[in-house]
């Protein structure tokens, strides 16, 4: 049996994926899995071991194609079509229920095709599949609703987990890498920024320098997380903040998710690098504002959540009201106390899905964040 995932991106939301595909895994071991996903969270999905092979579907490239007219764009087309054809699925499985990605499915001629349905697709992507799955609550958490499509597919029940596949050499060398950045202080990751055209998203970054000042000053070493185009504004950051805030720049994905799994704690918004730190088991301090935590909160223990009652309007003035740099230090100096768990040996398990929640579950509940309004 062959199975194709569709999920091209972004970073975080193909490592919300993994536990849905860890259960194809575990319902059909000797499947052979294949991934059709964009470059940038390609190379987490290429080494993992719930994954056999995995189909670049080069968004960019068609993009420039298209722009010098449609025999290129054809041509750009046609080799994704031809890697998926060759891949030569019985079921797909589109995860992002966008056009892209239902295409994706489509054109992969598998005869078994399971998307969302009516309410819970977007750009009506439900027309690709053959089995249309209906939520009846859309508003969980995208862990549980990937979870929801792979036992619509025939995945078996079980426990949730949840494991970024890097291996022992990888997650040795992100500590060691992180120990000498961190010079025998606590190591705590910020990550501040989120695509340009998610800006939105964004924490101010005068609220980020003063939490990397306070950090510093109480013994801790900030360390600066950015991906490829944020290097200027991590430096501008760095540079507005003073000394001792660490800024490890360069490192490839796969690199960074092992430096990130090191840390003592992260302090991050909506982002790939904080779905990276829960998925690895890291404490997280997560900051929301116009994007909603019932969808979108870390998951398993020892997470906080400063979010506003309903998410902000995008364009509002100040996008996180009430959550200012001083109560962001307080929650950090609360976790370092206490101390990180032990780093886990194997997968990080997931509590199972409330399918009554509308807010992520209150304080205090196990294996859900707490939750501070």
């Amino acid at each position: 049996m062959k199975i194709l995932v569709s999920r091209l991106g972004a970073l975080g939301d193909v490592v919300r994926t993994l536990p849905a595909v860890r259960l194809l895994r575990r319902t059909w071991p000797s499947a052979r899995i294949g991934w059709v996903v964009e470059p940038p969270a390609a190379p987490l999905v290429a080494g993992h071991p719930d994954v056999d092979e995995t189909i670049v579907f080069p968004r960019a490239e068609i993009a420039a194609a298209a722009r010098r007219g449609p025999v290129a764009f054809c041509r750009a087309v046609r080799r994704v079509v031809s890697e998926l054809r060759g891949f030569r699925p019985d079921l797909a499985l589109d995860f992002q229920s966008s056009v892209k990605s239902g295409l994706c499915c489509l054109l992969s001629g598998a005869p078994s095709r399971v998307g969302f349905g009516r309410g819970a697709d977007r750009e009506a992507s439900r027309l690709f599949a053959t089995l249309r799955v209906p939520l009846e609550q859309p508003r969980i958490n995208r862990v549980y609703r990937a979870v929801a499509l792979a036992r619509a597919a025939g995945a078996l029940g079980g426990p949730l987990e949840i494991d970024l596949g890097l291996t022992e050499e990888e997650l040795a060398e992100g500590r060691r890498r992180l120990d000498r950045l961190a010079n025998g202080r606590r190591a705590v990751l910020i990550a501040p920024f989120s695509s340009r055209r998610q800006a939105w998203k964004r924490y101010p970054l005068r609220r980020w320098c003063e939490i990397a000042r306070g950090l510093r000053d109480s013994g801790a070493t900030p360390v600066v997380v950015a991906g490829p185009g944020e290097e200027d504004e991590a430096r501008s950051l760095v540079a507005r903040a003073g000394p001792g805030v660490a800024l490890p720049l360069g490192l490839p994905l796969r690199a960074l998710a092992a430096l990130i799994a090191a840390g003592d704690l992260m302090i991050a918004g909506d982002t790939g690098p904080m779905h990276l730190a829960w998925a690895a088991g890291v404490p997280v301090i997560a900051l929301f504002g116009p994007t909603d935590p019932v969808l979108n909160a870390p998951l398993g223990e020892g997470h906080v959540v400063l979010a506003p009652e309903r998410p902000t309007e995008r364009d509002a003035v100040d996008r996180f009201p009430s959550i200012d740099a001083n109560r962001v230090l307080e929650h950090a100096r609360r976790v370092l106390e206490r101390g990180r768990p032990p780093r886990p040996a194997g997968p990080v398990v997931l509590p199972a899905p409330d399918p009554h929640a509308q807010r992520p579950a209150a304080a205090g509940a196990a294996g859900v964040p707490e939750i501070q309004i």
